[in-house]
């Protein structure tokens, strides 16, 4: 690996593991890629919800700050992890922060499921991650990705979701399932272009 000042922070999907995601979309960046299981989840401690998935976002950080101090911190999150990465970026100083197939809060997500959780049935929803609440207070550079061949989060939700960031870009991708995002070449050149790389 060449010299890099960037260091991406990648928080994936619901069924994503830590080593596996490092594993398979590392040596598509230039530039060091880490990624954490959730206390609770894998050979991790604790439980999970969501006090300790916002801490396990804040440990991943300032072990990268310690161990990269002069490296520019992107954060990447996809599709469940979209909401703990726009917090980080919100809670922390970041260099940019990148979200394919975002959510507002866990509720786009789960009526995909099970169609229920609407207005004030959301109340009902344990641990709700709220992307749109932790946007207001992100200041680095927003890109969303979305795709058409997406039937999990749609590109129009990717549309609203932007309506809650200062100034974002967002970018519609042609024919990606929601598990391909990273598997694109078109996409992957795009993020490349957008952190410098």
């Amino acid at each position: 690996m060449t010299e890099s000042n960037k260091v991406i922070l990648f928080f994936g999907g619901s069924n994503y593991i830590a080593y596996n995601s490092v594993g398979r979309y590392s040596s598509k960046f230039a530039c060091p890629f880490v990624s954490v299981d959730y206390y609770g989840t894998q050979d991790s401690g604790g439980k999970m919800n969501l006090r300790t998935m916002k801490q396990a976002a804040e440990d991943l950080y300032d072990w990268t700050r310690n161990h990269y101090p002069d490296s520019d911190i992107i954060v990447i999150g996809h599709s469940y992890g979209a909401g703990i990465a726009t917090y980080l970026a919100s809670a922390k100083e970041c260099h940019s922060l990148i979200i394919a197939a975002g959510y507002r809060d866990i509720s786009d997500l789960y009526n995909k499921i099970i169609p229920l959780f609407w207005g004030p049935l959301k109340v009902f929803i344990s641990n709700n991650i709220r992307t749109a609440e932790y946007a207001r207070n992100v200041d680095c550079p927003v890109h969303i990705i979305g795709s058409t061949g997406d039937k999990v989060l749609s590109p129009s939700l990717q549309k609203k979701l932007s309506l809650s960031f200062k100034n974002p870009t967002v970018r519609i991708f042609n024919d990606v399932a929601h598990e391909d995002y990273f598997c694109s070449e078109d996409v992957i050149n795009y993020i490349n272009q957008v952190i410098g790389q």
